[in-house]
């Protein structure tokens, strides 16, 4: 029985239809065909085979035969689907369709499915036919049938067969049964068959009469009964047996009876590593784990160095060696009778960079669900290919190896006269990145293989296939080449995703050639990413081919979530002039393109902190949105393995719903937030969760904000003086933007804004050459005080001639809602009511704010989301018995999975959250604490002693209060911390700000 368990278990981890030219049969191994797919056969009966390549849950090529009395205990989130193809969810996960005799052991809830149709007879012997039955614990179910019906977890039921006998046993269960009945009680107990019985987990089981042998079993466990050729006792304490028929004992401590049957060949083999076995050549080195079904021997030693494997790490306890060996010997290894099963080495929790920590790239690939619903391959981009439009890619890379699938030189006859020809693509090329790695770079963070680091600067699809398109110098025309080459051949390659890291010094037009050709790409659903540019911090500074609405804009921060100064801004209030997203974009590592010293120009530049000395030769580092925008095109590649169906616009808008608001930042600077890659795949894998409910909510009393140009002026700028012109800034000013810009020439002009005192607010000094910066330079000061701001231009180094220059002032000004109890309040505590207002921390209640009210639970956890200081999360099925609502979940169960523990300490999953209880002092440190990411000082921390109720905060929890007060989170009252006091609405925003201002 466990045999068939593995067996299946294997067989349902679906393989890459891509592989092809293996067979893996259980007890006689490996072996490399000719023929398409990947096949798993099976024995008892059960035949799984998938040559035609198809995913082993489609109908294609696959039997699913025979089957009875095989047996399933305890197999929650396990999917089986028949030989139909059909699948029938079950209501813990598990889904069985087909044949006689197949057992399901589990919990309440239990669902029976039957091919034919099932037969139930009632009491006064009338009969009805179904096709499916549910049953929630029964209680006096009577059900009459033919081989192989199952009941499992019920107390009260009764079975019995067509001729009306009837037994009683455990718990109130009545059973009967020739072939593949299956009783399962409280304690677990199976029979199955005539030919195979079982016994699990049996307590005081009296008087089972089975083939002529009595068993009389009392306070036992881990029992188990197999074959007819050999019964097995396991672990037993006084076993009384009557009238034995063939049976031996063997064994102390405890009685062992063995069975002429041993366990035999393999068993099961690494799907993954199947994978890599079909596509190695036959000289390649393959590490992989080998399991034997006892303790390793000095024969299974003598075997492996029979096929010329003479070394290997053989462990102490554990009944394995780890190996390396070709590809025809691990197909050696495959059929030794000792050997259980063959595992390839793998990262089990995926080993990306922790820079990308914040985007929760790392959490794809080990989520269970997400594994689940991909046939139990993690998601990692497989059978998606990622089109990559830059200065081309290197091949060479170890990292790459086998990830490019075409690596492409664009080129045409430049519209040379010599008749009207198509574009002459190279394919086929090794290196099309001879411009300084750009392109190897990009390539990098979406799928290098992270060989050269053991996984740490792996891709964030690392599965995905990559496509080189090599622009040159980014022309138009070889820009144009590229979109048109995809477009003719994308399918080809199934690319469904393309990279531009790339911008123009122009303005949106939805008729320019570039715009046309990615509404096209759209049309036929191919993502296009393109980054936000670097031309920041200025509003107004959008990369124009990022604008369009069909395309996904990336913007950059740091690895703190802080907007990178370079990102360009959009317009502020403008429909189409904002990032979508943004995401990390300073010092990221990625791949050194072979040959290249540091890389493009600034590349290295934080080297030396990032990289160890063995990574050099294979990675640099690079700041720039040019490296944003790959983890986004990374990120919609993940989402189409989990997902194929998706549109180009639903992808855009799940990214955007999913992602981690940033309230220190407006739309047009931000997008909708920092990027969140697990929760966009979840999203897209789960379609039904409730991902950004929040973000629909909006106060009644909104903020309001407006933009406008306050002054524009001319200033003449002599060698020898700075020119100054007085700007008084309004009330309530957001954001003030101060440009110098003056015509071509050779000046070369500073700019300075100084306060009333004379003290600098800002500063900007370019170097202004041609094709770099442009003529200009620019200030932003956000939310400045009302105050006259002298803009000062000066000659850069003293020197040049007199040069009228343009000066220009652009404001955004807020204006806060009317709430009639926040004039009783002081300034400052009116200040801080308005900043959280603002930010959208905590949303007005109709006409007041209510700032000495009690905060629920439930709206401190939403504010902790709507801060970003929780990523979103929404479990598979309700994590809490009182939050089951849509909004109510998508900030409930995100609050509950960070990193550094589960915010609310007093909530646990299936439990209650206590949704509209007032939220205390103590939870709020707390939450708070790991919100901040300071649990890490917690240990050291001390409450001080003035704390007068110091004894009334358990032990355990007194860092906690001790760090949220020594970092502002919350004040004392008076000398006490009344951590039983609930928290207001005012000190829950006060605490958002100290954090928030933590991470400025």
């Amino acid at each position: 029985m466990k045999h068939v368990f593995c067996l299946i278990l294997i067989f349902l981890l679906a393989v890459n239809p891509i592989f092809a030219g293996l067979t893996f049969v259980r007890s006689s191994g490996i072996t490399f065909t000719g023929a398409d797919g990947i096949t798993f056969t099976g024995a008892d009966g059960i035949t799984f085979t998938g040559a035609d390549g198809f995913s082993l849950l489609r109908s294609n090529g696959i039997t699913l035969t025979g089957a009875d009395g095989i047996t399933l205990t305890g197999a929650d989130g396990i999917t089986f689907t028949g030989a139909d193809a059909s699948s029938y969810a079950g209501p813990n996960g598990i889904t069985l369709t087909g044949a006689d005799g197949i057992t399901l052991t589990g919990a309440d809830g239990i669902t029976f499915t039957g091919a034919d149709g099932i037969t139930l007879t009632g009491a006064d012997g009338t009969q009805y036919r179904a096709d499916s039955i549910i049953i929630r614990q029964g209680n006096g179910i009577t059900l009459t049938g033919a081989d192989g019906i199952t009941f499992t977890g019920a107390d009260g039921i009764t079975l019995t067969r067509a001729d009306g006998a009837a037994r009683r046993s455990l718990n109130g269960i009545t059973f009967t049964g020739a072939d593949g009945i299956t009783l399962t009680g409280a304690d677990g107990i199976t029979f199955t068959g005539a030919d195979g019985i079982t016994l699990t987990g049996a307590d005081t089981v009296l008087g089972v009469g089975i083939n002529g042998v009595l068993f009389d079993l009392r306070s036992l466990s881990g029992i188990t009964l197999t074959g007819a050729d050999g019964i097995t006792f396991t672990g037993a304490d006084g076993v009384n047996i009557t009238r034995p028929r063939g049976i031996t004992l063997t064994g102390a401590d405890g009685i062992t009876f063995t069975g002429a049957d041993t366990a035999a060949g393999i068993e099961s083999i690494d799907p993954e590593l199947a994978i890599a076995l079909n596509n190695a050549t036959d000289d390649s080195n393959i590490n992989a784990v080998i399991i034997y079904h006892r303790s390793v021997t000095e024969q299974d030693l003598a075997d492996l160095r029979s096929i010329g494997i003479f070394g290997g790490t053989r462990f102490r306890k554990l009944p394995m060696i780890y190996v390396t060996g070709t590809r025809n010997q691990i197909a050696a290894i495959s059929r030794f009778s000792s050997v259980r099963s063959i595992y390839g080495n793998r990262t089990l929790s995926l080993n990306i960079d922790p820079y990308f920590e914040r985007t929760r790239a790392q959490k794809v690939s080990s989520d269970s669900d997400l594994k689940l619903a991909n046939s139990g391959l993690p998601i990692s981009g497989r059978g998606v290919a990622v089109a990559v439009l830059d200065t081309g890619i290197n091949a060479s890379h170890p990292d790459l190896a086998g990830k490019v699938v075409q690596n492409v030189k664009l080129a045409d006859i430049q519209s040379a006269p010599v008749g009207f020809l198509n574009p002459q693509p190279i394919e086929g090329q090794i290196n099309t990145d001879t411009g300084g790695g750009h392109g190897t770079f990009v390539a990098g963070i979406i799928a290098a293989s992270g060989a050269s680091s053991s996984g740490k600067f792996r891709g964030i699809s690392s599965g995905s296939n990559l496509l080189g398109l090599a622009a040159g110098d980014l022309s138009l025309i070889h820009v144009l080449a590229g979109f048109d080459y995809l477009l003719d051949k994308s399918g080809l390659y199934n690319v469904r995703v393309v990279n531009c890291s790339f911008s123009a010094d122009t303005v949106f037009d939805p008729n320019d050639p570039v715009n046309i050709a990615t509404k096209m790409l759209a049309d036929n659903g191919i993502v296009t990413v393109f980054s936000a540019g670097n031309s920041g911090p200025g509003d107004g500074t959008l990369n124009p081919y990022a604008l369009a609405p069909w395309v996904i804009s990336v913007g950059a921060t740091d690895e703190n979530g802080r907007l990178a100064p370079f990102s360009s801004r959009g317009k502020f209030g403008d429909v189409l002039a904002h990032p979508t997203v943004v995401a990390p974009g300073v010092n990221v590592a990625s791949l050194r393109a072979p040959a290249t010293a540091t890389g493009t120009t600034g590349f290295g530049a934080a080297d030396s902190q990032r990289l160890s000395a063995s990574e050099l030769p294979y990675y640099t580092t690079a700041s720039g949105t040019s490296f944003s925008a790959p983890q986004v095109a990374a990120a919609a590649a993940l989402m189409l393995e989990a997902n194929p169906r998706l549109k180009t616009s639903e992808i855009k808008e799940i990214i955007s719903r999913t992602a981690t608001p940033l309230p220190k930042y407006f739309y047009h600077e931000a997008g909708a937030g920092l990027l969140n890659t697990y929760a966009a795949v979840l999203k897209a894998a789960f379609p039904s969760r409730p991902f950004g409910a929040f973000r629909a909510t909006t106060p009644k009393n909104s903020v309001r904000f407006s933009s406008s140009v306050l002054a524009a002026f001319e200033l003449p700028v002599y060698p020898s003086t700075a020119a100054v012109k007085q700007i008084s800034l309004p009330p309530n000013t957001l954001r003030a933007t101060f440009t110098a810009s003056w015509p071509l020439g050779t000046n070369d002009f500073g700019l300075r804004i100084l306060r009333s005192d004379s003290t600098a607010a800002g500063a900007s000094n370019n170097l202004n050459l041609p094709g770099i910066t442009g003529r200009s330079e620019r200030v932003v000061l956000r939310q400045p005080a009302s105050d006259a701001y002298g803009f000062q231009v000066y000659h850069s180094g003293g020197i040049g001639y007199t040069q009228n220059v343009s000066g220009l002032v652009e404001i955004t000004s807020v204006e806060y809602p009317r709430l009639m109890d926040l004039q009783a309040l002081s300034a400052d505590v009116s200040k801080e009511i308005k900043q959280g207002l603002l930010m959208n921390l905590v949303l007005s209640e109709g006409s007041r704010f209510k700032a000495n009210f009690p905060t629920t639970r439930l709206v401190f956890a939403e504010s902790l989301v709507r801060s970003g200081l929780a990523t979103q999360y929404v479990a598979g099925t309700p994590m809490f018995s009182d939050v089951r609502d849509k909004y109510g979940r998508s900030i409930a169960e995100s609050v509950q999975i960070s990193p550094e523990g589960p915010f609310f300490f007093d909530a646990e999953s299936g439990g209650r959250f206590r949704p509209f209880d007032p939220m205390s002092r103590l939870a709020a440190a707390v939450a708070f604490v790991r919100a901040a990411g300071l649990e890490s000082r917690v240990a050291g921390a001390v409450l001080p002693l003035s704390v007068s109720d110091a004894a009334s905060i358990p032990q355990s929890l007194r860092g906690y209060v001790a760090v949220a007060l020594q970092s502002g989170f919350l004040a004392l009252d008076g000398d006490k911390f009344s951590g039983s006091r609930p928290i207001t609405r005012l000190e829950t925003v006060r605490g958002l700000l100290a954090i928030l201002n933590l991470e400025s």
